[in-house]
């Protein structure tokens, strides 16, 4: 992949000097609200977070996400001392490289790692090596192969998933209801869950269906991490976000319609 937008497919005849700095704290989603999951990582995020379900306005496109926070530039789980959760996504993990496409191969679906060169953690004097002086790979970029190779593939896993429970018609809005401190009611709408009413009216075909394709704990874990939303207001009122004092969660209100394929 060429420049654009400043990003480039990693090769050893631009980047033999560069490294990568420590970014062990994340601290470029310090103020990330929302971040796209894959269905691999499902179970390590609802142990920490809600897992909400969007629709991206622009192609329609309906992904699960992390929720992080209830506004933009609100992360309730990063704080001084770092991320106050035992696992951060790999979206985010993945900081300062991308995914993209070879555009020097024949094969135009050869899979590229690329990177944000203007990205803050980039350095020629410190950092992790990307290059031996050899010029081979070292090992932390054959890792970071890996992990963009583990998302794209997470990333196909989950577009089946997705389509599949749009087809059964699982979704479900989701609606939050805040009273700050020093205001009126709020709400948090546009995001939805798994509908348990509706996974009980499957027939045993669509039940099978779902367990064969290992998509059936999927909606009950993403489900169950509705309650994770009391620790999302737990964790903000213990910052300095403007207070919480009472809040309500509605599965399925009345005014809305989940999205189709």
């Amino acid at each position: 992949m060429k420049n654009i937008n400043n990003i480039e497919t990693v090769e050893k005849t631009l980047h033999a000097n560069l490294r990568v700095k420590n970014n062990a704290d994340f601290a470029h989603a310090k103020e990330m609200n929302l971040a796209a999951i894959t269905l691999g990582e499902l179970s390590a995020c609802t142990c920490n977070f809600p897992v909400v379900l969007i629709q991206n306005p622009e192609n329609q496109q309906v992904r699960p996400v992390a929720m992080f926070g209830l506004r933009p530039g609100e992360n309730v789980y990063y704080g001084a001392d770092g991320w106050d959760s035992t696992y951060v996504p790999l979206l985010i993990q993945r900081h300062p490289f991308v995914i993209g496409f070879d555009d020097r191969s024949d094969d135009p679906k050869l899979l590229a790692t690329c990177l944000h060169r203007q990205s803050p953690f980039l350095s020629e004097s410190e950092g992790v090596a990307l290059f031996t002086p050899e010029g081979n790979e070292t090992d932390y970029l054959q890792s970071r192969h890996l992990m963009m190779r583990d998302i794209f593939e997470g990333e196909k896993y989950t577009d089946q998933f997705v389509r599949k429970i749009q087809e059964l018609g699982l979704l479900s809005p989701l609606e939050i209801i805040v009273q700050p401190e020093t205001g009126e009611m709020r709400r948090v709408a546009g995001i939805f869950t798994i509908s348990e009413r509706k996974l009980r009216e499957l027939t045993d075909a669509q039940v099978q269906e779902l367990y064969k394709a290992d998509f059936l704990p999927a909606c009950y874990v993403i489900l169950g991490s509705i309650f994770q939303l009391h620790r999302l207001m737990y964790l903000r009122n213990k910052k300095d976000f403007e207070r919480i004092v009472n809040y309500r969660i509605d599965l399925e209100p009345q005014a809305q319609v989940a999205p189709t394929a």
